[in-house]
């Protein structure tokens, strides 16, 4: 009698310990936090609310923050295929990290043509342009990364 064997190999995330030293972790951190610095700035000046601009800027320094802090807190649990199974966090990254840098791209561009002359502004541009830069660079890591896997897997199908 012979007894068959089953074998399930299951994808997941890396671990806690080795995603929070990894270069995504890295740059989320660091989005996060010029990011909150961004929106605490704007949201002490009290031109914020006569200045649609300005709301703008806010409105994509806040979701952006809040969103990378979701998407950090679920890949440091190491939940994300318990929260989206069918979902490729690695497009994922991509897609998230290039429309926030074209966010805040446009929101930095906004901030700079608003400021008034107010140190505070002034300040909130040039963290809303140092989070652009980390947002630009994680989108060219993912860039990089996709590119990669797509590699290995086309060299995984013409191997077999």
């Amino acid at each position: 009698m012979e007894t068959e064997s089953t074998s399930t190999t299951t994808t997941t995330a890396v671990p806690t310990k080795q995603y929070l030293f990894s270069p995504q972790a890295s740059f989320q951190i660091w989005e996060m936090i010029f990011g909150l610095i961004c929106w605490a700035i704007i949201a002490s000046h009290t031109l914020l609310q006569s200045s649609p601009a300005w709301q703008f800027v806010m409105f994509v320094s806040v979701s952006s923050w809040s969103l990378t802090l979701i998407r950090f807190v679920i890949c440091l649990a190491d939940v994300n295929d318990k929260v989206c199974p069918g979902l490729s966090w690695k497009n994922n990254e991509l897609i998230f990290n290039g429309f926030s840098t074209l966010l805040y791209f446009i929101a930095s561009c906004v901030a700079a043509a608003y400021t008034g002359g107010f140190s505070r502004l002034i300040a909130a541009t040039v963290f809303a342009c140092f989070t652009t830069m980390v947002y630009t660079v994680h989108t060219a890591l993912a860039i990089r990364d996709n590119k990669v896997n797509s590699a290995v897997g086309v060299i995984r199908e013409t191997e077999q």
